[in-house]
């Protein structure tokens, strides 16, 4: 193989690696597990709002996971009749962490900030995620698909900025 012809090659086969894992990062993953069927329209139903769980919302770019001891502020003692709701009790009897699966992320040159969208722009949670009002067990498949489409046109509608480097590294 001539050296031109190798170089070639080298570069379509970078090309396709490139291309493959920006497919896979993007790819829904099907549905994943989460340590626990919480319901966000029980929780909800209760007043309670997104931040009293998702700490961070406020005043960092990622919102947090609930923590077993975020949990345990309510159920120490039982809560309802649900049949999975004692296992949180039993999860801190073994001092066991929630590993709660993160189901939505963006493209590694993506920045986004809760705490910009949230705290600055004023902006509810449901006019990314969706309603969660409604959902009545936890998330297994992500529910903010991030196009870039539809950030543009936000930003667009609420003359926010639409310089690229607020948003892409």
């Amino acid at each position: 193989m001539s050296y031109a012809r190798g170089r070639i090659a080298l570069f379509v086969a970078v090309v396709a690696l490139f291309a493959g894992v920006a497919v896979a990062r993007r790819a829904p993953a099907g549905d994943r597990q989460q340590p626990l069927p919480m319901s966000h329209k029980r929780h909800i139903a209760k007043d309670m709002k997104c931040r009293a769980c998702h700490q961070g919302v406020e005043g960092e770019a990622m919102a947090g996971f609930p923590t077993l001891a975020d949990c345990m502020d309510c159920h120490k003692t039982a809560q309802g009749r649900e049949p999975a709701e004692p296992e949180v009790r039993a999860l801190a009897a073994r001092s066991q962490e929630l590993a709660w699966v993160r189901l939505n992320r963006l493209a590694g040159h993506v920045y986004f900030s809760h705490a910009a969208h949230v705290t600055m722009a004023s902006m509810k949670c449901e006019e990314c995620h969706r309603d969660m009002k409604a959902v009545d067990q936890a998330p297994s498949q992500p529910d903010v698909h991030g196009e870039m489409s539809e950030c543009v046109a936000c930003h667009r509608s609420k003359h926010a900025s639409l310089d690229c480097l607020a948003c892409h590294k």
